[in-house]
């Protein structure tokens, strides 16, 4: 009897041993669904933020062409100013509208050292990137804003330069 007991024992011990390796089998399966899925935010992540990288790339490319049209033209009406003495109101004019441009790089350039250090620290969080990702995009935004507005500067630099010519 004192057998059947102890083979009784070790069967219920089986059986509890065998239902905790199922639970753990089943708890390991499920993480590694988890992890699986994890590493694909990761790297779908990981793709936009790359996508985003290239964008900025762009934006920041086309602002510098942009910026290098705008000394040309401001080369171009200095000269030209120059020549004629009588634009003074014309000059000044020019010269609050070159403050405002230097302003809006300033800025422009505090955002970029702004989004410099953004992307960094997002490379040690993935969540933090997620999050991100949002205020990436609202930046962009600003900064095609920014940009629609020294085409505009610009434009309104090379009118004022043809009615100078006009006027010489």
């Amino acid at each position: 009897a004192s057998a059947e007991a102890d083979a009784h024992a070790l069967t219920e011990k089986k059986k509890k041993s065998d239902s905790m390796n199922a639970d753990m089998i089943d708890q390991i399966a499920t993480l590694k669904e988890r992890l699986s899925s994890s590493d694909a935010s990761v790297q779908l992540l990981a793709k936009e933020k790359e996508a985003i990288e290239s964008e900025k790339t762009e934006l920041l490319r086309e602002k510098a062409l942009l910026e290098t049209d705008a000394a040309d033209t401001r080369c171009q009406v200095q000269a030209l100013l120059e020549e004629k003495a009588s634009a003074e109101a014309d000059a000044h004019a020019l010269t609050e509208k070159k403050k405002k441009s230097d302003s809006m790089n300033a800025d422009m350039i505090d955002q970029i050292a702004t989004l410099k250090e953004r992307l960094s620290s997002s490379d040690a969080s993935v969540q933090l990137l997620a999050k991100e990702k949002e205020a990436i995009e609202s930046e962009k935004t600003e900064l095609l804003r920014e940009k629609a507005l020294l085409e505009t500067d610009a434009a309104d630099t090379r009118c004022q330069v043809q009615a100078l010519l006009e006027e010489k």
